[in-house]
């Protein structure tokens, strides 16, 4: 039986109105030879702004720093929660099931969570830039598991990512579902809303009734 659901944050359960991306930004700045190497990198250790991880790739703050600053402000001010995401996450509650988050983040975008309302709900977070590792890696699901005190097979993982949250928890021995919002017609584990979520668990569901779609299609 399903004991626990794990979740994205953001474009799961939180989505940014605003975004101007300034990591990226910055890293174009100070590494324009490699600027997407710099973003991930961001994503794996703990910095504390703009200004200090320019500082942690080796370069000096550039004069941008100050609007960078303030543009990623705004951005975090403007998460939101989608509307499915309260009543559910109470239903699972209610029905027992633990819950836990993991994220690719810097360490800024981690503000929102706690804003927003969402921590109380969660028994265990794991987010990429405090452990230095993130999604797809199969020991950031299994480190998961491990919080919640689950067998891996015993948890289904939740996130609009195909590679990072569906493939990444199957490769670890986990159940998943790939969040598809505003999606016409829904293959074979691909959910639409979260509301559907608790009833499609049922928390009696076991792994192989989350179907791979690759091996749907072949079936097919």
């Amino acid at each position: 039986m399903i004991e626990a659901v794990v979740f994205d944050l953001y474009g799961t359960l939180i989505r940014l109105e605003r975004d101007t991306r300034p990591y990226y930004r910055l890293a174009r700045l100070i590494r324009p030879d490699a600027p997407g190497e710099a973003v991930r990198r961001s994503l794996l250790i703990p910095s504390l702004g703009i200004g200090d991880f320019a500082t942690r790739l080796g370069g000096d703050p550039p004069s941008e720093t100050a609007d960078l600053e303030e543009d990623l402000r705004q951005d975090l001010l403007s998460a939101r929660v989608f509307d499915d995401v309260f009543e559910t996450l109470s239903s699972l509650r209610e029905q027992g099931c633990k819950l836990g988050l993991s994220s690719n983040l810097a360490g800024p975008y981690k503000e929102p969570y706690r804003r927003c309302g969402l921590a109380p709900f969660f028994d265990a977070a794991l987010f990429s830039c405090d452990v230095g590792r993130r999604k797809p890696e199969s020991s950031v699901f299994k480190e998961m598991a491990e919080a919640l005190g689950c067998d891996p097979a015993r948890v289904v993982m939740i996130g609009d990512s195909r590679r990072s949250d569906y493939d990444g928890a199957r490769a670890a021995g986990m159940a998943a579902l790939h969040l598809c919002r505003g999606c016409g017609e829904l293959g074979a584990g691909q959910l639409g809303s979260l509301r559907d979520l608790p009833q499609r668990l049922e928390l009696g569901e076991r792994e192989k009734d989350f179907p791979d779609p690759d091996r749907a299609i072949k079936a097919g």
